[in-house]
């Protein structure tokens, strides 16, 4: 009875501690309108967290104040003239306005990265009455086969004089010197396209091509903006020239290579899928009396790390003429495929899932004239659920919380999505489940890592292929089906998510340039781990650093349970108090964060006691984004500044605690940092 009423008012409360998250997170996290957002990157000043120039703003409640566009106007004749004294051209757009500061902001980018030759920027447009912003347009770092689809680099390219200089002065036409006017990409688009040639965008490694984050032009009227915007979105129906990576008559070798246990059935449908596939090629090959066309000779490895005797003797009938590899051993799925890998004899690789029911449509055509291009790494097709249309793959995007399928679940073709899953484009990664590379290419970025047995370990094999200096691209215009679960994770268990954690900080400390980074995602679409839409998502979680005003002496703090804390940490110099200041979060892992208090600690080397300073909830994105999978941990984070006296001067190490609100446990981390107060941090 007793122990009923515990659990019946633990219940009250927890349910209490909820409601008085989910009111606290809703003010942290405030959506805000695209001007708001301008105006927070203006005011922030921070280029790590806003690294996008907002453009020239309005002026708020002051009518009589000249327009955003009488203001970009009067600016025009003076930076253009500023341009053309630094030998830089410009391929603009009639209906619209450059900002005023893109002047400076294209000339200063040009003389301190002498490597770029071409430079494009991100737009949006201006309202009717000239004086707001709206619509933005966002795009990535430079993407060839993004622009092959028909994608623009928007209505300001700049260029150094000396690649203008490469074409004949016929080539630019134009009322100013030193600049091309257009009123749509069609009237530039070969233009462009043999400037981004010269510049070697088609070559691996390519590096003089460059994206400047921010807002460099500014559409005039909203007709002008759907035009764009619809381009923009789902391509302007150009199809880039590809005859230079054509070879007629040549016959390109394809080893599939299809990791499998004890799934005969899956299999079977699998293999009779690709045989229809080559039946096709076949016909068409007998077809092409010129011998045109080029061909592809197929060889199928199936690798299997131990199937029951029943099934190992099922799959021997089933992969007949084909190459078996029976290797009993724990399922790593990496293993299976670099063992795969090493036997086949093809100059493509092909690594498909079983559960990969494929189509006769030249989908395999296609991934093999792609995988050869120069400056391609790993490439990827659209999938969708069985019988359906709903998209399980169009690309891998990589968030602050970790790779993630952006558009899974969502019908194909039924809303906006930045051209996301109409066409072909480069991303950070593809799955694993339908995966062309080049072989040399492949062992060159080292394989599919061992040590990622289940996951990620695509998404490693992406990210070494352009640190390489090959872009990843998905082939949107073609799609297969995955007959993955569409529940698939709700049976994972937590054994099975500390693994999926477990991986993803080996993906990180492997690549730490992609924690919280996609070089094909700008960074103001929607970054919610568990929100597979695209869209613009504009918050406003700016909060002010606690100044400690109270700290209490434990006698004793010894470590418990540290191995069910996640924490993050980094000390400072705060610029506004001039005094240390400690950032991070602290989660407990598998428990309701929204029932716990949190407390830093500071104790000197050798020494028992510690002092220890309430902290007070803050909204944190790292904690938001990468603990999701732990329950109410967006308010885990804490800034707090330590001002002088509130603790002795000296050297301390530096420990986190949580303590339950509504029971007894209590967690202690001591980390390996130390915070040295009265001087620098050396965290």
């Amino acid at each position: 009875m007793r122990l009923r009423m515990k659990q019946k008012l633990r219940s009250v409360l927890e349910e209490q501690m909820n409601k008085r998250y989910a009111f606290r997170l809703a003010r942290a996290r405030r959506r805000i309108s695209y001007e708001e957002w301008l105006r927070l990157v203006e005011e922030s000043g921070d280029e790590r967290a806003h690294p996008y120039y907002p453009g020239i703003q309005g002026e708020e409640g002051d009518e009589d104040s000249p327009s955003l566009r009488a203001r970009c106007a009067a600016a025009a004749e003076q930076g253009l003239a500023l341009l053309r004294e630094q030998g830089i051209w410009l391929i603009l757009r009639k209906n619209g306005y450059m900002d005023p500061e893109a002047y400076t902001l294209i000339g200063d980018y040009f003389r301190k990265h002498p490597e770029t030759l071409i430079l494009y920027g991100d737009e949006d447009a201006l309202d009717a009455t000239g004086k707001h912003r709206r619509d933005p347009c966002f795009r990535p770092v430079w993407s060839p086969d993004t622009w092959l689809s028909g994608c623009s680099l928007g209505s300001v390219v700049a260029l150094r004089g000396e690649l203008a200089g490469e074409l004949s002065p016929d080539t630019w036409p134009g009322e100013k010197e030193g600049v091309v006017l257009f009123e749509n990409t069609a009237q530039v688009r070969q233009l462009i396209h043999r400037l981004l040639r010269l510049a070697g965008g088609f070559e691996r490694g390519c590096g003089s091509i460059a994206h400047l984050p921010g807002m460099l032009f500014h559409l005039d009227h909203e007709a002008a903006q759907v035009d764009v915007r619809r381009e923009y979105l789902s391509g302007d129906g150009w199809k880039g020239p590809t005859a230079q990576w054509r070879q007629e008559g040549q016959t390109l070798s394809v080893s599939v290579i299809i990791p499998s246990r004890d799934h005969p059935g899956e299999l079977k449908q699998c293999l009779d899928s690709l045989r229809k596939c080559k039946e096709q090629m076949e016909a068409e090959e007998a077809g092409d009396c010129l011998g045109r066309k080029e061909r592809l000779a197929l060889e199928i490895l199936v690798v299997d790390n131990g199937s029951s005797s029943e099934n190992r003797a099922e799959i021997e009938k089933i992969t007949r003429g084909m190459k078996y590899i029976y290797e009993p051993m724990p399922f790593n799925f990496s293993r299976m495929c670099n063992l795969g890998a090493g036997e086949a004899t093809g100059e493509l690789l092909l690594f498909l899932n079983d559960d990969i029911t494929v189509c006769a449509d030249g989908w395999l055509e296609a991934m093999a004239r792609r995988a050869r291009r120069p400056y391609v790494g790993a490439v990827g097709l659209k999938l969708y659920y069985p019988d359906s249309v709903r998209i399980q793959h169009a690309g891998i995007v990589n968030l602050p919380g970790g790779p993630v399928h952006k558009l899974q679940f969502t019908q194909d073709g039924q809303e906006e999505d930045y051209g996301y899953g109409s066409l072909d484009r480069n991303v950070a990664a593809v799955t694993g489940a339908c995966l062309m590379v080049q072989r040399e290419r492949f062992w060159q970025a080292g394989g599919f890592p061992e040590d990622l047995q289940v996951a990620y370990n695509d998404v490693a094999l992406c990210f070494r292929l352009r640190e390489e200096g090959w872009h990843n691209v998905v082939l949107n215009r073609f799609h297969a089906f995955h007959h993955e679960s569409l529940s698939r994770g709700g049976d994972l268990t937590r054994e099975k998510m500390e693994r999926l954690r477990q991986e993803k900080q080996i993906l990180y400390r492997r690549h730490p340039g992609y924690l919280d980074y996609d070089p094909y995602y700008p960074g103001p679409l929607c970054r919610k781990l568990g929100d597979t839409h695209i869209y613009e998502d504009y918050l406003d979680t700016r909060t002010e650093a606690q100044v400690a005003s109270r700290c209490r002496r434990l006698a004793q703090c010894p470590e418990q349970e540290p191995e069910n804390l996640a924490w993050a940490l980094e000390c400072t110099r705060g610029e506004k108090h001039q005094a240390p200041c400690v950032r991070g979060y602290v989660v407990v892992k598998w428990d309701n964060n929204a029932c716990y208090d949190r407390y830093l600690l500071l104790r000197r080397p050798g020494e028992e006691s510690a002092h220890a300073i309430p902290l007070e909830d803050q909204y944190s994105a790292g904690a938001e984004y990468g603990m999701q999978e732990q329950p109410n941990v967006a308010l885990c984070g804490f800034q707090v500044v330590l001002r002088q006296g509130i603790v002795p001067e000296g050297s301390y190490e530096i420990g986190l605690q949580a303590r339950s609100r509504i029971g007894r446990r209590r967690l202690t981390k001591w980390t390996e940092e130390e915070l040295l107060t009265g001087g620098k941090c050396d965290a």
